[in-house]
């Protein structure tokens, strides 16, 4: 009896041991997914806090129509030997300094000793002892050291930047480079780099700040990516959320009327061709804003062929600049921001020759005393008139000779 029953025995402890090591096989495997997967989603969200990698060189968002209707090549070389950045004197303001590098660029050379050269511009800007040198003494030296890298001081006076990013994004727009040479002042770290600028902006922006429009523009030149990051703040965004609030606001809020947060738009689009930025909604979402803002502006186009600050048809308020140069600064800056935009979302071509032959009639009249004043706006219209010609300023510009004495 006791021999007919050991081998079932024998059978079965085989069968309980086989199970059993299948059993912690299969949790073996378990687990080991299970690790695997925490340590792929453990990467995925350090992946997703991690700011977007920069790039060295940012872009060239080249000009892309060729309209001789809205400006000759006559009227552009007189418009741009008008518009000259004669800055080469004392306590230069920094919103003309870099107003005038966004215009001309670095590659621009005059016959004038006035001027600066494109490459000055840039140097007094981001270097302490040139700009210290422009400056009476005793001007806080335009750098600062921050948290997160070195950044322009801000809306504190004639030798401070203008707005939150401007004077980055106009060295990113005339394609500096994230290792070009920073020289600060004392306090502020000495040597350092363009990409210190760019760190401090990226890591200290925003949702909460008031003004998207060269932050945005910034972040798409020197980080062109289509996912999203978080800032040091944890708020998640990408560039949909950037444009997604630039749009919500009343069309002529903000800088110039709102025409800073129209050529951002434009810019994403034209960056987007090269490298996605942008879901596909996002794009057709743009498209159609630019398109509606055109209608406006088409809507309320003066017979003479400029617009004033109220673009949008709303009723002026409390305003004290004159009235020529509020319509100087609305033309210009909605020719420019037309200049990149995609052709769909153009007014009828009458209305972009009557606004261009505005702006050089109009600057034609003007006397080196109003240019003076008004030339953060003046740069934006000229530039627009050379993009009009499928040309940057430097490359449309043919210095005489002997410059004109002023």
């Amino acid at each position: 009896m006791t021999e007919a029953i050991n081998p079932p025995i024998a059978q079965s402890s085989a069968t309980l041991s086989t199970r059993a090591v299948v059993w912690l096989v299969c949790h073996a495997i378990i687990l080991g997914g299970g690790l695997t997967w925490a340590a792929l989603r453990h990467q995925q969200l350090e992946d997703a806090k991690a700011l977007p990698a920069a790039q060295t060189n940012p872009p060239v968002v080249a000009p892309r129509y060729n309209v001789p209707e809205i400006v000759s090549d006559d009227q552009l070389q007189r418009v741009l030997h008008k518009l000259r950045p004669r800055l080469r004197h004392h306590n230069p303001q920094v919103n003309h300094l870099d107003h005038a590098l966004r215009f001309w660029g670095v590659e621009a050379q005059f016959n004038d000793p006035e001027c600066y050269s494109g490459q000055e511009l840039r140097d007094v800007l981001l270097d302490y002892r040139l700009f210290s040198k422009a400056w009476e003494k005793g001007t806080k030296p335009l750098m600062v050291k921050t948290s997160y890298g070195v950044r322009p001081r801000l809306q504190t006076g004639p030798a401070t930047a203008s707005h939150v990013d401007h004077t980055l994004a106009c060295l990113a727009e005339t394609g500096t480079p994230l290792d070009y040479p920073v020289l600060t002042g004392p306090g502020a770290g000495g040597q350092r780099t363009v990409n210190d600028l760019y760190q401090s902006a990226i890591k200290s922006f925003s949702l909460n700040q008031v003004e998207y429009e060269w932050s945005t523009l910034t972040f798409a030149l020197y980080s062109p990516t289509n996912r999203s990051w978080f800032t040091t703040e944890g708020q998640r965004i990408s560039f949909d959320d950037l444009a997604n609030r630039i749009m919500r606001q009343k069309l002529t809020q903000g800088v110039c009327s709102g025409n800073h947060r129209l050529h951002t738009l434009a810019i994403l689009l034209r960056l987007h061709e090269q490298q996605p930025l942008l879901s596909e909604a996002m794009r057709e979402q743009i498209i159609g804003h630019l398109n509606s803002v055109t209608r406006q502006l088409v809507a309320h186009q003066a017979a003479d062929g400029c617009w004033d600050l109220n673009w949008d048809g709303s009723k002026l308020e409390n305003e004290t600049q004159p009235a020529r140069t509020r319509q100087i600064l609305a033309t210009g800056h909605a020719l420019e921001w037309w200049a990149f935009a995609p052709e769909t979302v153009h007014p009828p071509r009458e209305s972009l020759v009557k606004a261009g032959q505005w702006l050089v009639n109009t600057i034609d009249g003007m006397t080196d005393r109003e240019i003076a004043t008004s030339y953060t706006f003046l740069s934006h219209a000229g530039r627009s008139l050379a993009l009009w010609r499928g040309k940057f300023p430097a490359q449309a510009y043919q210095p005489p000779a002997r410059a004109r004495q002023p």
